[in-house]
């Protein structure tokens, strides 16, 4: 569970998807962690010998409790389940992001998919993502001058009659130009342009975080169904986005890259006191296969959807003693429907 963590945060910054707060391994001890009584009697008596015998006390190797290893993330501030910006902006039409905010979350979403489904994560709901969205901010930063602008018309000026007609037009243009104005701070910036003596806005801000990547890099393709919720929604209809697939194609497409990859998450799993190397294989296995399947996705310019469609695949690494080999074998499954997409 811990080292899944980990290994989810180590693939996060090896793609550059930054979308999993930083997680390390660490060994911390606390007297609210789940300790045995021997556990818990053995630190209450070294540090009794300790108080009253102190020179006894300098020969103990350690003093309290024995470190738990475990994994620590970072803490992200603002942001909220996945599920309750969704209904929100499914129920409140005028709460939705506007159109270039939504294109930055289309990104974001690309980002967690290949997340997941490299990692083989087995228990990705709406509620185990997080959003952090700001919608537009109103900022009065030009002062209000009380004094009347210079090309103000004094009262007791009559203007002529063409100078009264370009008046009407200019109104009437000033009008217009006004409304194509609102339309477009509605579009770009999706906010309320009803708004008096505003000067500045700040662009809406988004951002995604996949925590809870804990049930990932299985020994095998799971028998059960264990789909990817993020299937269903309407953003995993679309097309790999170009950004994401300049961005993570060329990586996947270096062999370098993923044996380099595949060490250090054999560097990082073998820091379990109980790691057992033929299960990492099949750890393995699975991941290159994911690996393979999205690579194929990405040069088709396949949807999240249509991936997690695709047949499952299994590359083991077959060892000899003059070279290695790959050999590809397809997981016998069957076909998926887009109902269980991601099974």
């Amino acid at each position: 569970g811990y080292l899944s963590e980990v290994g989810a945060s180590l693939i996060d910054q090896k793609l550059k998807l930054n979308i999993v707060p930083q997680t390390n391994v660490v060994a911390l001890a606390a007297p609210t962690f789940n300790y045995g009584r021997i556990d818990r009697a053995k630190a209450r008596t070294k540090q009794r010998i300790r108080t009253r015998y102190p020179e006894i006390g300098k020969r103990f190797h350690r003093i309290g409790l024995p470190p738990k290893i475990g994994s620590f993330q970072l803490f992200v501030n603002g942001y909220q389940d996945a599920s309750y910006w969704l209904r929100q902006w499914e129920v409140h039409r005028e709460l939705s992001p506007s159109s270039i905010t939504m294109k930055r979350f289309q990104h974001l979403f690309e980002r967690m998919v290949i997340l997941d489904y490299i990692i083989r994560n087995t228990d990705r709901g709406n509620d185990n993502w997080l959003i952090k969205y700001e919608p537009t901010n109103v900022i009065n930063v030009i002062p209000q001058d009380p004094t009347p602008a210079k090309d103000a018309v004094l009262i007791d000026e009559v203007p002529a009659a063409n100078e009264l007609a370009e008046g009407i037009v200019d109104t009437r243009n000033n009008a217009i130009g006004k409304n194509v104005t609102e339309q477009l701070v509605m579009d770009v910036l999706g906010c309320d342009v009803n708004i008096e003596n505003w000067d500045e806005t700040e662009e809406p801000k988004i951002d995604v975080a996949a925590i809870d990547n804990g049930l990932a890099f299985p020994i095998k393709h799971p028998d059960e169904w264990h789909p990817y919720r993020w299937a269903w929604l309407p953003m995993a209809k679309n097309p790999f986005s170009e950004e994401i697939v300049d961005l993570i194609l060329p990586q996947l497409d270096n062999i370098d890259f993923v044996r380099e990859l595949c060490n250090d998450l054999k560097k990082l799993f073998q820091k379990d006191p109980g790691f057992d190397k033929k299960m990492f294989e099949l750890q393995l296995s699975v991941l290159r296969g994911q690996i393979f399947n999205l690579r194929e996705a990405l040069r088709l310019r396949k949807s999240p959807q249509q991936l997690v469609q695709m047949q499952p695949q299994l590359i083991v690494e077959m060892k000899s003693k003059k070279k290695r080999q790959l050999r590809t074998i397809s997981h016998d499954t069957r076909s998926l429907s887009t109902t269980d997409a991601g099974s």
